[in-house]
């Protein structure tokens, strides 16, 4: 049984390798399955910014969301250097 849960481990991660190839080949970024989408409004709350201050960020391409039909979407993952950010000016 220890083969078969070692050889299961290891076709995961190359599914995980393989998800990233295609998310940054196809869409432009690099995500886990781990990686939530995060909405507008979770973005905002997450980084302790204003509504104005997000589109402000997002225009001068601080912010850079995926357009999809329900709205605006980041991953978690690409807004690491915005919350550090946040962080150090006090906002988080």
């Amino acid at each position: 049984m220890n083969k078969i849960d070692a050889l299961l481990d290891i076709l995961s991660k190359i599914y995980q390798i393989l998800v990233l190839v295609y998310n940054s080949k196809y869409h432009g970024n690099l995500a886990f399955d781990e990686d939530p989408q995060m909405n507008r409004q979770e973005v905002m709350d997450y980084l302790g910014i204003s509504e104005s201050t997000y589109k402000r960020m997002v225009r001068q391409g601080r912010l850079k969301p995926m357009k999809l039909p329900g709205g605006d979407k980041f991953y978690k993952s690409d807004l690491l250097s915005e919350f550090k950010e946040s962080k150090r000016r006090g906002r988080v």
